[in-house]
């Protein structure tokens, strides 16, 4: 009983002792933006790889709301869902476009651990010439080009690959797609 008893409170302390600053991190992490200019200056950074992988969850927590079709923060008026046949991704359209390697487009995707912008037409070679891609090492994704940024890390051993990606997918022919993935390694 004692041992149990030991057990359970010691599980409670940690939580508490973990919990608490964790709480306190995600808040600041989750405050929302000042206004439409911040959230496509914050989004060059993430989709460009000048970002940290915390900048990139802070998006994404803003953007969820708006994947769910609920309501997002003030500073994302006007964003929506655009609905797609890919069940692996998601599409966000923007009120406003933004301008990604000398391109500008209103669509975003967000994919795995990762977000992208939607470009008009067959640029994924110029980009990859561009920016230094190569042909990403993993199986059956020869048709995306890959080059590692940095890595960060987190803490306890575990990094963050900050990484930048240029690829097309069949279903969205005639789009490239153009950003910034932000993977953990355990």
């Amino acid at each position: 009983m004692k041992r149990s008893l030991f057990r359970l409170a010691s599980t409670a302390a940690l939580t508490l002792a973990l919990g608490v600053p964790l709480a306190a991190v995600a808040a600041d992490d989750d405050e929302p933006y000042r206004d439409a200019a911040q959230v496509r200056a914050e989004l060059a950074k993430i989709l460009t790889c000048q970002a940290k992988r915390a900048d990139f969850m802070r998006m994404g927590s803003a953007l969820t709301p708006v994947y769910y079709e609920q309501t997002a923060q003030p500073a994302l008026a006007g964003w929506s869902r655009v609905k797609d046949d890919n069940a692996f991704v998601g599409v966000l359209s923007m009120p406003e476009a933004i301008t990604v390697y000398g391109h500008s487009t209103k669509q975003l995707m967000m994919v795995g651990e990762g977000v992208l912008a939607v470009l008009d037409g067959d640029l994924a070679d110029a980009l990859s010439k561009q920016l230094k891609l190569a042909p990403s090492d993993q199986p059956l994704a020869g048709h995306i080009r890959v080059r590692e940024v940095s890595r960060e890390a987190l803490g306890d051993g575990v990094q963050a690959t900050i990484t930048q990606t240029v690829s097309t997918i069949t279903s969205h022919p005639g789009k490239t797609l153009v950003g910034c993935e932000y993977r953990m390694i355990w």
